[in-house]
Parts: C-alpha cells; structure tokens; sequence
C-alpha cells in the first residue's frame, strides 16, 4: 500500500521514510517491499531480497521467514518455499536444499523432512530412493533400513518375494546353493531325516530307497542285498547264496554239500545235495553227479564215496554200490568198475574182490559166460581145459577119445581114397592129351604099331 509520508532530503540522496517495511521513491511516496523483499529497518531507499532458504510471502516485510523443515528455498528473493522431492528430506529450517535419502532409506512423498527406512524384506541401494525394492525368492531381509537383501543359507529355501527371513528345508529334501527358491527331494537311493540340511545321505548297505522325497531308507527285503552305498533297489540273492533276514548287506553262502539255483527273487535257504551227487565247495548253483565208480547214499555229500573192493557203481548219479556180477572181480576199493574174468574160466559168486575167484574151465566142458557154470560139450567137439567155445570137429572127423583133439573116421578113408583115384586117372589122361598134342604137331603118325620092326616087344601107348 502507498502512503504520502514526508521525507527530508539528504543529500539529494537518501530519503528519510517516516515508516519502516518500504521504501522511498522519487515520488516521495514510501512504497511496501515486495514478496520476496523485505526492509529490516528504517532509512532504507531500497528493499533487500529474501536470503536462499527464505522467503516473503506478502509485500512490507520487515524481515523474510525461513522455510519450514522439509522445503527449501535455493535462490534468493523467494516468495514462497519449494518442498522437497520425493526420494530427499530437509530436518532443518531455513534451508537452500534438500538432502537425498541414504541407501537403505526412501521417500514417496514431498516435503517432508525425514526420510523412511526400508522394511524388512526390503531394499535399496541407491541415494535418493522413492521406494523399496523387494527381496526376491531365495533372498530375504530382517532388518530395516539395509541395502541389499540377503540369499538363503545352504538347507533353506524362500518362495516368495519381500520375505523378512528364509524357511528350513523340510526332512526328505534338501538346499544345497544359496538362494534356493525351493527345495529339491533327496533322490533315490538317499534320505534325509533332519530339517535344514545342504544335502541328503545315501541309503547304508543293506538299506534302499526307491522313491524320492523320504526321511529315511527301508532295509532290504528277505532274500534280497545291498553293498554299497545309495541303493535305489536291492538285488535278489545270486545262484549259490541265500537270505534269511532283512538289512542283508550281502547273501549268506550255500555251504558245501548244498546248492541255491538262479531265481528271481532269491531263496531262504539252499538246498542239500540230493543221493548220487556232491559239492565239494560253497556258493555253488548247482551239485555235481557223482562220478562212475563213486557213489553217495544220502542228502548234503559233500563227496562221493569210492565203492569198496568185490562192488562197483556202474554209471553216474548211482546212490548205492552193487556187488561185482558173477564172472567178475574187483580187487581195491576205489572208483574202478568189476573186471571180467579171463576167457575160459568162469566165476558164479557175486561181489568176488580177487582174480582168484576166476576158475578154469574145466576139461570136457566150455565156458561161454564167465558168470555161469561149464557147459557140457558137444558129442562132435572137443573141449580142453580153460575153453570157453567146443572145438567142433569137421563132418568126416571124429573127437579122440581124451576128446583133446579130431581123428579120422572110416568115412574118411573111403572118400580119401575114392578123391585119390580120381585124381590119378585125370591126371593120365591129360598127359595122354598134352602128348599127342605135341607129336601132331611135329608130324609123327597119331598111332605107332605096337612092336617095332623085327621085335616082338610092344612099344606101349
């Protein structure tokens, strides 16, 4: 508002205003400072213009106000006060400028004149932050105000975002990174009973796991085993071993004199050897036939027995030795068979055990078995002692009386004679025939008289 005042020149400069918060102008009038001026006393000729961080919101200021915390002025002759960006803060008055939020802090709003302090589970990292960032999955944070978030330690887990801490990994899984979203389940062959764990354990022999997720490995069935560590499945007993208990870390062997076949699904026990065979060794899938000449007479042999001398087993798998045939002999325990006796001699006993038993044929008969008793021998033969065929003799021989060897019979002699007869006048009358032959041809007369000349003697053919 203008107001006439009186003045007094000094010095045809200054003016003298009769009032304060104006100034004066040639006109002598005293004029109000304006907005963002003020006049801190009186004799002034000019306003002053409101320092930075202070202001004059209406004209005839005596003096400028400071702003308020949280708004700031930063030039002078300000009329009115700027707030504070979002992201800063001013806590004193009278500022020029604003302050950004430290790392860990933020604020969405203007004017204001402190800044806020992440929540858990949340961040930022950078000064001047309108907001927070939230912790991602297998991040978490439980302290206010910080600058980064943290990962989930090794046996935790956190599936969500903006969490204040991580949650334990269940029994039957697992977290071995940090930062795990999630958990993982043990796989098979592995198990894990505790909460919170980087890893899982691998089944004990004996034990398996065929499924994943689980707190604990179950022991092998009967019949079944596992050796080593981290079995998914047991395996069946093999051929020559068995299982009678469950948590086999390897099947019990089949002792000597027993066996267990190859199965699928393994057995209990093993099986003794049946009669006629053996096995002289565990883990067998199967007994050994005796062999000819040995025998076993009963379950489990673990060998077979050599038949004692005067018996023999002919053949293999046999359970009981036989007394040696009549005709035969065995002298020595032992795996040998019976032997025959000689040619010509005969044996009628059963289980003989020397060469001695073997007797001679005797003579006037034959022997053609050596198990049976002499035969007779035939009225046209002859049998020394020791035979084991008759010596037939031929049709036109006899057997001499001691029936050692054949003599002539009568017969015999006529034929002879009559063959002999034959044979002579065949054998001139060929000659007869070759000679004439050769005197043709030399011209000779076929006949000649029969004397000579002036002989009486005959000349013959």
């Amino acid at each position: 508002m203008q107001m006439k005042v009186s003045f007094i020149s000094i010095g045809g400069v200054d003016c003298y205003c009769c009032q304060v918060f104006g100034q004066c102008k040639i006109d002598s009038l005293c004029v109000p400072c304006a907005r963002g001026y003020y006049n801190p006393a009186s004799q002034k000729t000019s306003c002053v213009a409101c320092e930075k961080g202070h202001y004059a919101n209406v004209t005839g200021k005596q003096e400028c106000d400071g702003c308020e915390a949280g708004y700031i002025t930063n030039k002078t002759g300000s009329f009115e006060c700027q707030p504070c960006a979002e992201g800063e803060f001013q806590n004193k008055t009278k500022q020029s400028s604003c302050n950004k939020c430290d790392p860990g802090g933020y604020q969405n709003k203007t004017g204001q004149e402190e800044c806020l302090r992440c929540d858990t589970g949340h961040f930022s990292n950078h000064p001047g932050s309108t907001g927070c960032t939230a912790c991602t999955e297998g991040e978490y944070q439980n302290i206010t105000g910080q600058t980064n978030c943290l990962k989930c330690s090794p046996g935790y887990f956190q599936d969500q975002k903006a969490q204040a801490e991580c949650s334990m990994c269940k029994i039957g899984t697992f977290s071995k990174e940090e930062g795990s979203p999630k958990c993982e389940d043990c796989p098979k062959g592995e198990f894990q009973n505790v909460t919170g764990q980087p890893s899982c354990d691998k089944c004990h022999p004996g034990s398996y796991q065929n499924a994943t997720g689980k707190s604990l490995c179950e022991p092998c069935q009967i019949t079944h085993y596992c050796k080593i560590f981290g079995c998914h499945d047991c395996k069946p007993c093999p051929a020559g071993t068995y299982g009678n208990q469950t948590g086999l870390v390897d099947c019990l062997a089949c002792p000597a004199g027993s066996y267990s076949p190859s199965t699928s699904s393994g057995v209990t026990q093993c099986t003794e050897c049946p009669n006629g065979h053996h096995n002289d060794k565990k883990n067998q899938s199967s007994c050994v036939t005796c062999d000819s000449g040995t025998v076993c007479n009963k379950t489990g042999c673990i060998n077979c027995d050599p038949c004692p001398e005067g018996e023999e087993a002919d053949g293999r798998g046999l359970s009981e030795c036989a007394k040696c045939q009549p005709g035969t002999y065995k002298t020595a325990a032992g795996p040998s068979l019976c032997q025959e006796c000689p040619d010509g001699t005969y044996n009628t006993n059963s289980g003989s055990q020397t060469k001695q038993d073997c007797l001679l044929c005797p003579e006037d008969k034959f022997c053609p078995s050596s198990g049976d008793n002499p035969q007779p021998c035939p009225a046209s033969a002859y049998c020394p002692a020791g035979s084991s065929d008759p010596e037939f003799c031929n049709t036109l021989l006899k057997p001499n009386k001691i029936k050692m060897n054949c003599e002539v019979t009568s017969s015999f002699i006529v034929v002879m004679s009559v063959i002999g007869i034959v044979v002579l006048v065949i054998g001139v009358f060929v000659t007869y025939r070759v000679r004439r032959y050769y005197r043709l041809r030399a011209g000779q007369p076929d006949r000649e008289p029969l004397t000579k000349s002036g002989t009486h003697v005959y000349t013959g053919l």
